[in-house]
């Protein structure tokens, strides 16, 4: 086991070198302790204690040799591991899985910190704009890595519709890893090491940018329900659904989201409570619009014509439409029976 070992590597130590590797990098409970907390414990300087550090990690690597078969095959273990995956992997992944290639519930991530810090591998990369914090064997796997995220975000970065509604994620996918000779294992590890892939909660992968990818706000939760529904819903229902797939996260209350359906341009009411978007079709306005922007578009009609294409933008009654068909400020009835828009 990796943390056994490391207790091993120590424990020949003086206690105060041992004692500062172990706060320095958090061995007994994973927090790592600042040089000045450790200064306060001992009255010492923060570069008294670097130094006492630096002594301490010297002292282990010249005599590392003496245990060099158990970190020979615990490093063997890691690396072998790592290339499979593509010579990299998130910092939280990979603990899971030493966890129980290595058989040691009690590995955490400033045991692997320090192992890396006396043997040189594997090596760690803190996040940034472009990679969550991970862990690799050496820079041509993050070069690789970061060629193929790039290919792929450039390839779908304009199509969204396809990739959320049509599903063809993986058309794209299969595209790049096919040219970069890559297996899927490999190129799904490198989704899930780059900033600029997600996946929502209806397991689609996309773009971490793109707000069907990461919601943040109920709008936008709102927005990518009724998308993937693909229709219209009532608010409430809207509501249940945002519920199902925030895990536990704050609740969204219907008045929350009717606010937001009101509020926001993309949503159209279409029916007593209930909202449809832009997008799919349905256009603002009362009924009086909408029945009058339909016979201008479609020319005259008869009343049963009308409610049908009507029925495709809005929830109405009949006598609603034939109510609204009676105004002769804006409708008028034809010889033959149709209805036109004035």
């Amino acid at each position: 086991m990796l943390s056994a070992t490391i207790d091993n590597l120590i424990r020949d130590l003086k206690s105060r070198q041992q004692d500062v590797l172990i706060n320095r990098f958090g061995l007994d409970d994973g927090k790592k302790k600042t040089l000045a907390s450790i200064g306060k414990k001992y009255n010492l300087t923060r570069e008294r204690v670097r130094q006492i550090e630096e002594e301490a990690l010297r002292t282990i690597q010249n005599h590392i040799d003496e245990k060099e078969k158990s970190i020979k095959e615990i490093k063997g273990l890691i690396a072998g591991h790592l290339e499979t995956l593509g010579g990299l992997r998130r910092d939280n992944l990979l603990l899971l899985e030493l966890k129980h290639i290595l058989k040691d519930n009690d590995l955490h991530h400033w045991h692997l910190r320090f192992f890396s810090e006396i043997t040189g591998q594997p090596l760690y990369h803190s996040g940034n704009n472009n990679f969550h914090n991970f862990w690799y064997l050496d820079k041509k796997a993050i070069q690789l890595a970061d060629r193929f995220t790039s290919q792929l975000k450039k390839l779908i970065l304009d199509k969204k519709e396809e990739i959320i509604i049509h599903g063809r994620f993986h058309d794209y996918f299969i595209k790049v890893i096919n040219t970069h000779r890559l297996s899927d294992l490999v190129g799904l590890n490198y989704l899930s090491v780059s900033r600029k892939f997600g996946i929502n909660p209806f397991d689609d992968l996309g773009l971490s940018h793109w707000e069907e990818i990461t919601p943040k706000t109920v709008r936008g939760k709102t927005y990518l329900i009724l998308k993937k529904h693909g229709g219209p819903l009532h608010f409430k229902d809207i509501a249940e659904a945002i519920n199902r797939i925030n895990a536990g996260k704050r609740p969204a209350l219907p008045q929350t989201v009717h606010n937001e359906l009101i509020k926001n341009q993309r949503f159209v009411l279409v029916g007593r409570g209930i909202y449809g978007l832009v997008e799919h079709g349905f256009k603002p306005g009362v009924a009086q619009e909408v029945i009058r922007r339909t016979l201008k578009e479609k020319g005259p009609l008869h009343l049963k014509d009308i409610l049908n294409e009507v029925s495709k933008q809005r929830t109405l009654k009949e006598n609603t439409v034939v109510l609204n068909l009676q105004n002769k400020k804006y409708f008028k009835k034809l010889a033959d029976g149709k209805y036109a828009a004035k």
